[in-house]
């Protein structure tokens, strides 16, 4: 019986412009005042108050009512009528009964409950806000200058402002914890739309490997370390023009993202690899000099020269030429740059297939 309960107030909601999380508030906002409201008229029955009770009962319908628009896809509706139910509720009671019966304090669950639907303007939400102030100074003042028709005393009173001060409590916890998920989940999406971001800022769309941009930040902070040292090579596919022209353009992309995965493979511990331009790469092996970068970049030429790109039930192979230096922080990062893209094509000019160091 509770998880049907349950399962019913958490529904969601059939219209994707309507708020699911907004909807849910609204309703067991609704059940716990239905709650309060039969709590209240418990206590009538010993004062003999039947007007009372009567008008508590058709607030009690009246959410039972709002608490079925929630699930007719009507929540912005029930929105404002909810507002005025908890305002004409308040306000009767809090005349009729008493300022001590602390049944204004529900009004300030209504600035939490304004706070979560996010159709709701500010300068609603601040009017709103306004009028609730005004309205508890309003019955304050009023309770201050007429006496109440009921009189509460004896063991009602303490038990009153007992479960009043409970079912208030209840109330802002329910706005509160539905606030403060509604921030954290809209936290939450702006972080990963961010790295979203700048994954697309700082990654090459078409291999997945690190842009130039990107690259050249990550060296820059990177020679700023002490005691580090690092080799760079630049690579490039020998006769990539051949395979776009034979094959078309998508057959040279194929063989740019295949070419992408041994690189991240060969790099993985290594360094790391980032698209240059075209069918160009840079290489960044990290904390090796030039003699054990050559070692490891050797390993990298023989995979991509094993590597086999299928392609329209075609196996296409490719090798590449590379230039390598020794980064020397005599240099700035174009010159020592521009040396290994000398060197690669020396490597071109001397027959390509090789690395040049």
């Amino acid at each position: 019986m509770f998880t049907y309960f349950k399962n019913l107030l958490l529904r969601d909601v059939n219209n994707p412009n309507e708020s699911s999380g907004g909807a849910i508030t609204l309703r067991i906002c609704s059940v716990i005042i239905m709650a309060y409201l039969l709590f209240l008229s418990g206590v009538l029955v010993f004062l003999q108050s039947a007007s009372l009770i009567l008008c508590n009962i058709f607030f009690i319908a009246l959410y039972g009512y709002l608490l079925w628009l929630t699930y007719c896809d009507m929540t912005k509706g029930a929105v404002l009528w909810f507002n005025l139910a908890t305002i004409g509720f308040v306000c009767f009671n809090v005349i009729f009964i008493g300022w001590n019966s602390g049944i204004q304090h529900f009004l300030f669950m209504l600035i939490l409950l304004n706070l979560i639907f996010t159709y709701v303007s500010k300068n609603a939400q601040l009017i709103v806000t306004a009028l609730l102030c005004i309205i508890r100074l309003f019955l304050y003042f009023f309770c201050r200058a007429y006496k109440p028709r009921v009189h509460i005393s004896g063991i009602l009173d303490p038990v009153l402002q007992c479960i009043t001060t409970i079912f208030t409590f209840a109330l802002l916890f329910v706005c509160g914890t539905m606030l403060a998920r509604d921030s954290q989940n809209m936290e939450r999406k702006l972080i990963s739309y961010n790295n979203e971001l700048k994954q697309l800022a700082n990654t090459d769309t078409l291999t997945k490997l690190w842009n130039r941009l990107h690259l050249m930040h990550y060296i820059e902070k990177k020679i700023r370390e002490p005691y580090q040292f690092m080799s760079i090579a630049i690579g490039d596919i020998d006769f990539f023009k051949k395979i776009n022209d034979t094959y078309g353009h998508e057959c040279g992309d194929e063989v740019l993202r295949s070419l992408a995965k041994v690189f991240v493979e060969k790099m993985n511990g290594n360094g790391v690899a980032a698209r240059w331009g075209g069918e160009e790469f840079i290489f960044v092996f990290e904390n090796a000099n030039g003699d054990e970068a050559f070692d490891k970049l050797g390993k990298l030429r023989d995979a991509v020269k094993d590597n086999v790109v299928i392609y329209n039930d075609l196996e296409i192979k490719v090798t590449m030429t590379f230039g390598l230096v020794e980064f020397d922080h005599d240099l700035n990062l174009d010159e020592n740059i521009s040396i290994a893209d000398q060197r690669l094509y020396q490597g071109k000019s001397e027959g390509r297939d090789r690395i040049i160091y």
